[in-house]
């Protein structure tokens, strides 16, 4: 495996994890757990989510 598939790999990994705990990731950055925090954290998983599934497998 290159270094690009593991980029992508990584990627992948924290776009989901992001995602996952998207309230508790809220909290701790914005001090706040409110709808315009959730959108700014899943709009930045998901494009972590596409670009690491592009990289990790040559999409």
């Amino acid at each position: 495996m290159g270094i690009v598939e593991l980029i992508g790999i990584v990627e992948l990994i924290v776009g989901i994890l992001i995602n996952v705990f998207i309230g508790t990731l809220g909290q701790a950055i914005f001090r706040k757990d409110d709808r315009t925090s959730r959108v700014i954290l899943r709009a930045i998983g998901v494009f972590l989510i596409i670009n690491g599934i592009s990289r990790a497998f040559h999409v």
